[in-house]
C-alpha cells in the first residue's frame, strides 16, 4: 500500500510537471515559430521559413520581428513585391524602425520603384543620416537615375569612412569604366574583388573588367578575366568571342581560332566570331579558309565593317 501510495504521487507529479512542460511551452506559440524559422533560415531553406512564419503572424497579427524575417526571405528569393509588402506591414507596427524603413527602400529599388525607393531612402536618411549602407544605397540609385556625379561623390564620401567596403568599389569601379577611364576601372573593380574575397562578384563585374583591360591592350589580363567567366558559364558566347580576340591580338591564332569555333557552336549567327575567326586563320596562312570565315561574316551582317578591314 505504501509502495502503491508512493507510485501515485509520483505519477501524480510527473503528470502535473508534464502538463506545466506543455503549458509553458504554449504560452506564446507565434514566439515558437518564429525561433523555428530562424533556425529554417540558417539552413538557407527560406521558403520553409516563410511558411512557418506565415503561421505565426495569423497567431500574432502585429508581429513586426516575423513580417521582417519574411521580407528578408523574400529578398534571398528575389521576390522584392513581397518583400516589399511585407516590410510595409512590419512598418504599419513599428513606424519608426530604421532598418526596416531603409530595406523598404532597398526592395522598392530592386522591384524598380524607383520614386518610391528614393521616398523611403530619404525618411530613412532623416533617422540616421550617416549609416554607410544607406549611402551605399542612395549611391545605387543615384547612379541609375544617371546622376554620375551624384553616385561618385558618395562613393568616395563611403570610402573615406569605410575604406575596406568593397562593393562601393566595384560600383565606383563600374561608373568609371562607362565613363572609359579604364586604367581607375580597373584598379577599383580589382580592389572590390579582393575585398569581397571573390565571393557573390555579378558577371557584369568580370566582364567589365576583362574588357576594360582590353581596351588599354592588355591582352592577356584580359584573357585571364574572360578565363573567370567561361569557368563560371561554359555557354558564355560573349566570353569565348572576345577571349579568342584577345588571343588573336598576342597572335595566339590557334587559340583563338579555338575559343571562336566554340563561340560559333553557341550561336552560328556571330558574324564577329566569324570575322574574328577568319583573321586567325589568316595569320596561320590558311587563307581560303579565312576568306570562307570572312565572306560568311559579311553574309551575316553586310554592313559589318570591320570584316571588310580584315579582308
Amino acid at each position: 500500500m505504501i509502495f502503491l501510495s508512493f507510485f501515485l504521487i509520483l505519477a501524480g507529479s510527473l503528470f502535473s510537471q508534464s502538463n506545466k512542460k506543455d503549458t509553458t511551452r504554449s504560452l506564446d506559440p507565434a514566439a515558437d515559430l518564429y525561433k523555428a524559422s530562424i533556425k529554417l533560415i540558417d539552413s538557407l531553406k527560406y521558403k520553409e521559413a516563410i511558411k512557418t512564419l506565415q503561421k505565426a503572424v495569423k497567431i500574432k497579427k502585429d508581429f513586426a520581428e516575423a513580417f521582417n524575417k519574411m521580407a528578408y526571405c523574400n529578398m534571398q528569393l528575389k521576390d522584392f513585391e513581397n518583400a516589399q509588402k511585407n516590410l510595409e506591414l512590419s512598418l504599419k507596427f513599428k513606424p519608426d524602425n530604421f532598418d526596416c524603413i531603409k530595406y523598404l527602400g532597398r526592395a522598392c529599388y530592386l522591384n524598380k520603384k524607383y520614386d518610391l525607393a528614393k521616398k523611403y531612402y530619404d525618411d530613412a536618411q532623416k533617422l540616421e543620416p550617416n549609416d554607410i549602407e544607406l549611402m551605399f544605397f542612395i549611391a545605387e540609385l543615384r547612379a541609375t537615375g544617371q546622376d554620375i556625379k551624384g553616385a561618385m561623390d558618395l562613393y568616395n564620401a563611403i570610402l573615406e569612412e569605410k575604406e575596406n567596403y568593397a562593393a562601393a568599389y566595384i560600383n565606383r569601379g563600374l561608373l568609371k569604366y562607362k565613363q572609359q577611364q579604364f586604367p581607375y576601372a580597373i584598379k577599383d573593380m580589382e580592389q572590390g574583388i579582393k575585398l569581397a574575397k571573390y565571393k557573390n562578384i555579378d558577371d557584369e563585374v568580370y566582364t567589365s573588367l576583362a574588357q576594360a583591360k582590353f581596351e588599354i591592350d592588355d591582352f592577356k589580363g584580359a584573357i585571364k578575366v574572360f578565363d573567370t567567366l567561361i569557368g563560371r558559364n561554359p555557354k558564355n558566347e560573349y566570353a569565348y568571342t572576345n577571349r579568342g580576340a584577345a588571343k588573336l591580338n598576342i597572335n595566339d591564332f590557334s587559340n583563338a581560332i579555338n575559343d571562336l569555333s566554340e563561340a560559333i557552336k553557341l550561336n552560328s549567327k556571330s558574324y564577329v566570331a566569324y570575322n574574328y575567326r577568319g583573321a586567325a586563320k589568316g595569320g596561320l596562312k590558311q587563307y581560303l579558309e579565312a576568306l570562307k570565315d570572312l565572306d560568311y561574316s559579311i553574309k551575316l551582317k553586310f554592313d559589318y565593317a570591320s570584316v571588310y578591314r580584315s579582308e
